[in-house]
């Protein structure tokens, strides 16, 4: 059985992460379409529309993971698919050789911030769906205490932290790598 803090936690972030992900999406949607575009995956007709659906599936599962803490079944499931879509797209892409545009994943921040398509990318994306599926696990039921938000609270900023920096890493790595192929 699973503490009810690391469910917690995980939902907390990883509702956090898809509520910044579909903000990032829509605040700078034409962008976000040209990046799916880019992928080559979909019609040309359906990118637009896909582009609009995308950021609203995120929200739906952002609040879904920060509103029900009790049977995260669906939103665990449906976040590991989505996150698989994902991995699939940058894989499919890796493997035609394609990485010199943007994943479309960043969080915002400064607008010449790409980050190219890496397998960095797809291990990330892997670690996320083990992440969420790990809310299927059964959990004891217990009171929280002050010292138990005291944790989630550093839980939350040390695995903040710890994504940022491996965004970075995956990001500088991409961008070498880039670099040398051309």
């Amino acid at each position: 059985m699973l503490d009810p803090l690391i469910i917690k936690a995980i939902s907390i972030g990883l509702g956090l992460m898809f509520l910044f992900a579909a903000y990032h999406k829509l605040s700078q949607g034409a962008a976000f379409r040209v990046t799916l575009l880019e992928y080559q995956l979909l019609p040309d007709w359906l990118v637009s529309p896909a582009s609009r659906i995308i950021p609203i599936i995120e929200i739906l599962l952002g609040a879904s993971w920060l509103i029900s803490f009790y049977d995260l079944t669906m939103t665990a499931i449906g976040s590991a698919t989505l996150l698989g879509i994902y991995a699939l797209a940058i894989s499919v892409n890796l493997y035609r050789g394609r990485v010199h545009f943007d994943c479309g994943c960043s969080f915002g921040g400064k607008d010449d911030s790409e980050q190219f398509l890496s397998f960095g990318l797809v291990l990330r994306n892997l670690v996320l769906i083990a992440t969420a599926l790990v809310a299927l696990m059964p959990t004891e039921s217990r009171a929280f205490s002050f010292a138990d938000y005291a944790t989630l609270t550093a839980i939350l900023l040390t695995t903040t932290l710890l994504f940022a920096a491996a965004n970075q890493l995956i990001s500088n790595r991409a961008a070498i790598n880039t670099w040398r192929k051309r």
